[in-house]
């Protein structure tokens, strides 16, 4: 056995004590690669529950900014979950599969295929998000997709109204217009200002 087999069996065999947390807390998880992000997103879009999408939070920067097709753009952490949140309101069981991927300077596109069930009828569309990181954390978000195909799919379901309306996620030009400040693009309340 090498020294550094040793050293992982000898850390794993052994906890530390329940009240000492403070080397747990110190530990920031990192991306180490686009390639690393990539798996990550893939494990989490395909587990098809929100605590698996919860779950990449840890990699994400605490000044992340997420912009996506007819809902507010997500400024941190706590906006993120809360979009997770709402979305898998409306779509309980949705899942994903990463279809192609890209690696650019900085970056990586994801284009994924997203279904799950609205009104008791199955629905899918094609999404294409835009990461980008900054100190190993994934700094940034834009998604691409056609929200018509959406909309359309909540209009012509008639019980799926309730849970869309519950989702936080409609209608969106009431809701946004309480929450926004259309000037800047972000979270911010029109009380604030």
């Amino acid at each position: 056995m090498t020294r550094a087999s040793i050293q992982l069996e000898e850390s794993t065999m052994t906890s530390p004590p329940a009240d000492d947390r403070s080397d747990e807390r110190s530990v920031v998880p990192r991306v180490d690669s686009a390639a690393h992000w990539i798996e990550l997103f893939t494990q989490a879009l395909g587990a098809g529950h929100y605590a698996a999408l919860a779950r990449l939070v840890e990699f994400i920067h605490p000044e992340y900014t997420g912009v996506q097709p007819r809902t507010p753009d997500v400024v941190g952490r706590a906006s993120l979950l809360a979009l997770f949140a709402r979305v898998y309101a409306l779509v309980p069981d949705l899942r994903g599969q990463v279809l192609h991927a890209n690696i650019y300077d900085g970056g990586v596109y994801i284009e994924a295929r997203l279904s799950g069930t609205l009104g008791g009828r199955r629905m899918t569309w094609k999404t294409c998000d835009r990461f980008w990181f900054e100190d190993g954390l994934v700094k940034g978000r834009v998604t691409y997709f056609d929200p018509l195909d959406l909309l359309a799919s909540v209009a012509g379901r008639p019980r799926a109204w309730r849970r869309w309306w519950r989702s936080g996620l409609g209608p969106p030009s009431r809701r946004i217009s309480k929450r926004v400040d259309p000037r800047s693009r972000n979270l911010r309340t029109q009380a604030d200002t």
